[in-house]
């Protein structure tokens, strides 16, 4: 009988998967989207708006295209997310309606604000040029389910 002759296997060599470089680009993943997802909410603020029972919901977006005005209950008021003070709303207002005439007002204020602090910023927005004010609520749920109902 013949032999074969075979060639001498050669030794592989052993891989093996580290685990830890992919833990450590996940966690990383995970910072990172923890920390993109909380710099999306810096400037909203936490307004107690008055709640009414005949407001309805805003319009297409095209339609909210508004300078917003918000008066916090501490007296401070910021226009188009800018703080301003109240005695200088007139003119910053003036200077926005040479620029945007035809946009729509949207005062959002706190319960608490006095109401001589509302009549002062509608006389300044009526004394810049504006037309239209509109004042911003909290829909109460009776009016969310009737507005529902309606077609």
């Amino acid at each position: 009988m013949t032999a074969i002759a075979f060639r001498p296997r050669k030794s592989r060599k052993e891989t093996t998967l580290s685990i830890t470089p992919l833990i450590d680009v996940l966690f990383l993943l995970i910072i990172f989207f923890m920390m993109t997802g909380t710099f999306k909410r810096v400037g909203e603020l936490e307004l107690q708006l008055p709640s009414s029972s005949s407001s309805q919901a805003a319009g297409s977006p095209e339609e909210q295209a508004e300078i917003e005005i918000v008066v916090l209950e501490n007296g401070d008021v910021q226009l188009g997310g800018v703080p301003v003070s109240v005695d200088a709303l007139p003119a910053a207002l003036k200077e926005l309606h040479t620029e945007t005439p035809d946009q729509r007002v949207l005062l959002k204020a706190e319960d608490a604000v006095p109401h001589g602090t509302i009549v002062q910023i509608l006389d300044a927005v009526r004394n810049s040029g504006f037309q239209g004010v509109g004042i911003g609520t909290h829909m109460s749920p009776a009016s969310v389910t009737e507005g529902a109902d309606a077609p």
